[in-house]
């Protein structure tokens, strides 16, 4: 599949709702609450970054983006990763998330994440399993792997 890859820097640029819409219907709310709490969740402060993958038509097809975990000083957290149904498979996840990871390692020498179904594909990129409070997998610099 044909992708760009953008830095979100205002969300009314984008229409969100294709991927709200299929993101709510697949019961994973954290688009809905990502889109409800941008005033507070702005990805714009140094050590964050929003991306979206648009199609050749300008559509948004998949967006994910990091963060400071709360409560650390040199830890990041992978936030709102989700690929639209169609797109998956097509390596738009993959080059999303490498993005993402190549982007946050420059800020973080850790990453952590929480994931309830998607483990497999965080593990090819190096992440492992990990148990502390909402974190159920963490990525240190030097076992990233492009896959």
């Amino acid at each position: 599949m044909k992708m760009t890859i953008e830095r979100v820097n205002d969300f009314d640029d984008f229409n969100w709702l294709p991927i709200l819409s299929k993101s709510t219907q697949e019961g994973h709310p954290f688009i809905e609450r990502m889109l409800r709490e941008r005033r507070n969740e702005t990805f714009r402060e140094d050590g964050e970054a929003l991306f979206v993958v648009l199609s050749l038509s300008g559509h948004v097809v998949a967006c994910g983006g990091y963060m400071k975990q709360a409560g650390t000083n040199d830890v990041g957290r992978i936030r709102h990763v989700y690929v639209l149904p169609e797109a998956r498979f097509q390596s738009v996840g993959t080059r999303l998330l490498g993005k993402i990871i190549s982007e946050a390692l420059l800020s973080y020498s850790e990453l952590w994440l929480y994931t309830a179904d998607a483990g497999t594909f965080y593990e090819r990129f190096g992440f492992e399993p990990h148990t502390a409070n909402k974190v159920t997998h963490r990525l240190l610099k030097h076992a990233f792997v492009q896959p």
